[in-house]
């Protein structure tokens, strides 16, 4: 039996994205025992995933900080035997770990600094190419055909059916249901505010929707100045859900609104018609794939992507107009003919 060890880049979007990967491997060996290796904040990302035996908790910035617990940990990942290793994170110390922990066959991108602790790089250009494909070609290019490219999220019958019963009140009250994540991992990938509380009271008052919002325990701050400066009632899901309630969440919306982020990733991985709002970066690069998923950007003369991270108009955000984003979320909603 072949053992494979993947390990996950970090972010929810990101690791969504390269979900395919598990299906691939089983349908292309026998019976191989497929581990994927990821921090804990993404570990629901994997969990109930029937094409993944096992899911191995490693995190730099907390339980393998030092240089001590980084080889404590490969000597426990050296007791696993696995045979290779595909990395899909691109990080110089992950391949170390696993070149300490024994696998012999190390699968990674080409990289100076990691010439000599990986045994096969792939070598991809990165500036056009979507960051999915980026990922699926690292399996791709070494043999592995990915003919089912949709991002993959499961989720237990007991976690649908508790959030469904929190959801249930919601439903009877409003005609639609519309999910809105104002934050984002950086600022200037946030679309205003101001507009945001706009935009919902529109909804509100034209449409009769019932908005949600969504976040982690760090974007409450950012949800209630929203909350505050809307006119009519909303409801605060932040901080108050795992990943997998969350899915359940924005699977059971009309639709859902976000700037550039992981819960967007996961909107699509749902079904539910998902919004999303574009600035700095790039759609093509980074963006939810799907039918479902509509983007909007606006082009002012800006070089896309961009990362100038000390920009102080921020017009790619300020200049998407909330007429543009409420027609768009009318038009999705009520299935009006563009």
């Amino acid at each position: 039996m072949e053992r494979i060890l993947v390990v996950s880049v970090n972010w929810l979007g990101d690791a969504l994205l390269a979900t395919p990967v598990f299906k691939a491997l089983k349908e292309k060996m026998p019976f191989p025992y497929v581990a994927v290796m990821a921090p804990e904040r993404i570990r629901e990302v994997f969990s109930e995933n029937p094409y993944i035996d096992e899911v191995i908790i490693c995190d730099e910035k907390m339980h393998q900080k030092s240089l001590f617990d980084k080889l404590r940990f490969a000597r426990m990942l050296k007791r696993k035997r696995f045979d290779t290793a595909f990395l899909v994170h691109r990080s110089f110390t992950r391949a170390l770990i696993c070149r300490w922990a024994g696998i012999s066959k190390r699968i990674g991108y080409k990289r100076l600094k990691n010439a000599f602790v990986l045994t096969n790089t792939i070598s991809v250009k990165t500036n056009t190419l979507h960051r999915q494909d980026y990922y699926l070609s690292l399996f791709e290019r070494s043999g592995i055909p990915i003919r089912d490219r949709a991002p993959q999220f499961f989720i237990s019958g007991v976690e649908r059916e508790r959030m469904n019963i929190v959801l249930e009140g919601i439903k009877q009250r409003y005609s639609f249901i519309v999910g809105v994540h104002p934050s984002a991992n950086w600022e200037l990938k946030r679309w205003p505010d101001e507009s945001f509380s706009r935009l919902c009271d529109r909804l509100i008052e034209e449409l009769g929707c019932g908005i949600v919002f969504i976040g982690t325990q760090k974007d409450k701050s950012i949800v209630e100045k929203v909350m505050e400066n809307m006119k009519k009632e909303a409801f605060n899901f932040c901080g108050k859900t795992n990943l997998k309630e969350l899915g359940v969440l924005l699977e059971s919306m009309n639709l859902f609104v976000s700037n550039d982020s992981g819960p967007a990733h996961l909107s699509m991985s749902m079904g539910t018609d998902t919004l999303v709002l574009f600035g700095p970066t790039s759609a093509h690069i980074t963006g939810p794939r799907g039918k479902s998923v509509k983007i909007l950007q606006k082009d002012v003369g800006c070089k896309i992507p961009c990362y100038k991270l000390n920009c102080r108009d921020n017009k790619c955000m300020k200049y998407l107009r909330v007429d543009e984003v409420f027609e768009e979320a009318k038009r999705i909603l009520l299935n009006l003919p563009r």
